[in-house]
């Protein structure tokens, strides 16, 4: 029976440590999946959903305080500051609240737009109470995961009904 040298050991160590870091995965955030969903664009990708004026003209002002909340969240977020995270995604969540038409008559606004929008709106606030939750968790990784699905919830709208770049 051969004996093994320490040498032998200790480079059959640093050989065994070395392809077990040498994954690709392994060095890849947790939040990977939900950023490759979120920027993949749909299986069958269709043009975004045309909105009349009048919707864009209800969505506009809406979208400008929505561009400021999330680029703030952003930063929060980055500097991992709990209580503007906190503060952002609640007022996100509560700002989500253009309410359904309760009929298609043309004297109510919100009738021009799709139900599509609704449901998004939906996704949305729910994402941003989990968010709100998340930092009052005071768990980073919470906290990165449920951004993800603010974010992801974001693009996909933006795909939904953006045109332009």
């Amino acid at each position: 029976m051969t004996k093994i040298s320490s040498f032998n050991l200790t480079l059959l160590g640093i050989v065994a440590l070395t392809l077990s870091c040498a994954s690709k995965e392994a060095n890849q955030p947790p939040q990977m999946g939900q950023l490759t969903r979120a920027i993949t664009p749909p299986e069958r990708p269709d043009p975004p959903e045309p909105l009349s004026p009048q919707a864009r003209a209800i969505l506009a002002d809406r979208m400008a305080s929505h561009t400021e909340d999330m680029s703030d969240l952003v930063s929060a977020i980055m500097l991992l500051e709990y209580s503007r995270i906190i503060t952002r995604a609640d007022k996100i969540a509560s700002d989500v609240n253009l309410s359904r038409p309760t009929s298609h008559d043309a004297t109510e606004l919100n009738a021009s737009l799709p139900e599509k929008f609704f449901v998004r709106q939906d996704e949305l606030k729910a994402a941003a109470r989990a968010l709100g939750d998340a930092a009052r968790s005071g768990n980073p990784y919470r906290v990165a995961d449920a951004y993800g699905h603010v974010s992801e919830t974001c693009v996909r709208c933006h795909a939904d009904f953006r045109t332009g770049s």
